[in-house]
């Protein structure tokens, strides 16, 4: 007898555990796209196992038997969902019900409170994953099998009292503890497959970044303690006219810093070393493999290991050769000028306009690069502090679900940055291609509207939208996927920059008898842009709101982009604003017939 019920209990067992393989290898990694097909074929398998389980029951004492249907169902409801669980209680309802005898009915509300009970906890217990899972998935398995007792009063009445004796001790310390066991075996694999999920993006994150500094015109170092090259990225070889080989391991300043320079750059790099507070800035000549001078601006940071000691230095540099140069040639100019007649005056002065424009070209590019440092440096710094924090043996659940929180936050801000990165990049250089194709606009202003509408409402804020013509008559020829990105652009600004009130936006067609154009608009009731900043706010890395108290993150690339956008699809953009009052932002597009 005892033997008996050993093999039926395995056997129970080992249908539960095919039971957790289907949801661990089919079910886990596309949770949340399934379409209705796979949902309905997923159910009908969950009903087959119902099945066997009613067909492999085990027998406590003589004349009652038991089998694990509702472990299996009230655990298909928390972790499969409505659609699959559905069809798996009917299909095993109906298989109770023709199999009849006296506890039918009570084998048929079993059943379905199973599976219910497992579905309302799915509904208001969401958090269950996350927040003492060992109690929710015990308190599940305690009221599932409370309600099973329940259903004996559909029993005959004369088999009630009997049956609610011997089933007592099973439902307590076999079914209870069966379905706590059996949540935790499925929320191990869900656990373990965010795991590898986050370390999947991280992986990503990390090859995405190393290929910007890797094909960007950026110089890229790290030395360490003693100044010795640990790293360099490509571009450095490019203009040196080194191999990696010849300069990996040498010391920086012995092969790359002129003689008469090195002491005072050595003394930057020793105080950097042994100092809190660092040169994080400064310029300085590099000589190539030739001998020939290169000019470069740096941003400095120090490397630091997990004991907080700083282990080396890594800067990244702009090449400002040309800049040099032409400042040289600049000085050398206005010493000619000084000797010669007043018509140079005029030569003077334009030459001094076009210094200051370069010197406003290079601050904006030091600030961009500096504010790089910082935007790439903060997610990365999340991203490897909370990846080592993981590897720590003592972590519980809800640690370890904050910190892959964590982590997948930084990789999207580092992605959202790298992608602004690239983008201006093949518009600088002549790579971003126009693909033109039939956009149904009405279907775009209602997809972005949408898209924001939770956003909007979370922070107290009116969207609104409106589209200037029909359905019908709302194709037009343009790339769609760049007036999607434009306008998201210019939305997503104006929800940042808007504290109270609305942000607004649509179309309208405007024609006259020469061209027939679409003008877009997006409007908002937000802080506004002064009148000194309009002209450059659709400049290269400059944000509208740097001198504002409301400083929010970004590249500054944004409306540059936005700009760039428009123009390559034969649209023109301009703003209107008031300070602490709101900003409309316009463009239009051509309508081709």
């Amino acid at each position: 007898m005892g033997n008996s019920i050993i093999i039926e209990l395995l056997q129970n067992t080992a249908v539960l555990l095919a039971f957790a393989m289907l949801y661990g290898s089919f079910w886990i990694k596309n949770e949340n796209h399934k379409n209705k097909s796979k949902k309905i074929l997923i159910g009908l398998i969950l009903g087959g196992i119902g099945i066997v389980l009613m067909y492999t029951p085990w027998h406590w004492v003589p004349g009652i038997t038991f089998d694990t249907r509702s472990v299996m169902l009230s655990i298909s409801g928390l972790f499969f969902g409505p659609i699959p669980t559905a069809i798996a209680i009917a299909i095993t309802g109906t298989a109770r019900l023709t199999i009849g005898g006296d506890g039918q009915w009570m084998g048929i509300s079993v059943i379905i409170s199973s599976g219910a009970i497992g579905l309302l906890w799915r509904t208001y217990r969401p958090q269950w994953k996350t927040k003492n899972y060992l109690w929710e998935l015990l308190g599940l398995g305690a009221t599932v099998h409370a309600t099973m007792a329940i259903c004996t009063m559909l029993l005959p009445s004369e088999k009630i009292i009997p049956t609610l004796e011997t089933i007592t001790i099973p439902l307590i310390f076999i079914y209870t503890p069966a379905t706590m066991l059996l949540g935790l075996v499925m929320l191990k694999q869900y656990k373990n497959w965010q795991n590898r999920l986050a370390q999947s993006k991280l992986e990503e994150s990390e090859s995405r970044l190393l290929k910007v500094f890797e094909s960007g015109n950026i110089v890229s170092i790290q030395l360490n303690t003693e100044g010795n090259i640990t790293y360099c990225n490509d571009y450095l070889m490019q203009i040196s006219g080194y191999e990696k080989n010849e300069i990996i391991g040498k010391n920086w300043f012995d092969w790359f810093i002129a003689e008469e320079d090195r002491a005072k750059i050595y003394n930057i790099f020793n105080r950097s070393i042994h100092n809190d507070n660092p040169f994080k800035n400064h310029d300085n000549k590099i000589l190539s493999k030739t001998g020939e001078p290169i000019f470069i601006s740096w941003h400095n940071t120090q490397f630091k290991d997990e004991s907080n000691t700083i282990v080396g230095i890594a800067s990244i540099g702009v090449n400002i050769t040309n800049n040099k140069l032409y400042e040289n040639q600049l000085k050398e100019k206005n010493e000619e000028i000084e000797i010669q007649n007043i018509e140079y005056k005029l030569i003077n002065e334009k030459l001094t306009e076009a210094k200051e424009k370069a010197e406003e070209s290079e601050r904006l590019k030091s600030a961009f690069l500096s504010n790089m440092s910082h935007e790439i440096r903060t997610p990365m710094n999340g991203i490897l502090g909370f990846t080592d924090l993981l590897q720590a043996p003592d972590l519980t659940k809800e640690q370890q679900t904050e910190y892959i929180k964590i982590i997948e936050n930084s990789g999207k801000r580092l992605l959202s940055i790298i992608n602004d990165i690239i983008d201006i990049s093949k518009i600088e250089s002549g790579l971003m291609k126009v693909v033109i194709k039939d956009c149904n606009i009405n279907e775009l202003i209602q997809y972005i509207y949408t898209f924001f509408k939770p956003e909007t409402e979370a922070k107290g804020l009116t969207l609104l939208c409106k589209n200037g013509i029909t359905n019908n008559e709302a194709i037009l020829q343009t790339d769609c996927e760049k007036l999607y990105a434009i306008l998201t652009n210019l939305v997503k600004n104006a929800i940042n920059y808007t504290e109270k009130g609305h942000v607004a936006f649509g179309y309208e067609p405007i024609s006259d008898s020469h061209t027939k154009t679409i003008q877009f608009y997006v409007k908002d009731t937000g802080i506004g842009i002064s009148k000194k900043h309009r002209d450059a706010i659709f400049e290269r890395f400059i944000q509208g709101h740097t001198i504002h108290k409301m400083a929010l993150q970004g590249t500054g690339l944004g409306l540059s982009i936005t700009k760039s956008y428009v123009q390559m699809l034969g649209g023109k953009i301009w703003l209107e604003s008031k300070e602490n009052v709101g900003s409309s932002f316009f463009f239009t597009l051509p309508c081709n017939d």
